[in-house]
């Protein structure tokens, strides 16, 4: 699926989300499979309270979904891309 986005505000709020590239990398990573916070610390060598902070972020601009499943030590949250793509329109 893709977002195609016009409005000004909306474009502000997913701009200012993407302007760290750690976020940029998460949502690459999570495009090809959901990962857990965990995996993701992992990957990208940061910490999980980093992890959870840019994580707030991009949901927080609509660009990734979390859920939570059972996983061996208890709930683990899950992050997912929305979107495969992202256009910024600005005609």
């Amino acid at each position: 699926m893709e977002l195609i986005v016009k409005d000004p505000e909306d474009i502000l709020k997913i701009a200012t989300s993407l302007s760290v590239i750690s976020r940029i990398n998460i949502i690459k990573l999570i495009n090809n499979k959901p990962m857990s916070i965990s995996e993701l610390t992992a990957e990208l060598g940061m910490s999980k309270g980093n992890i959870s902070n840019h994580i707030s972020s991009l949901e927080e601009a609509g660009l990734i979904i979390s859920e939570y499943e059972n996983g061996i030590k208890g709930i683990r949250k899950i992050v997912k891309s929305k979107y495969e793509r992202i256009i910024i329109d600005l005609s």
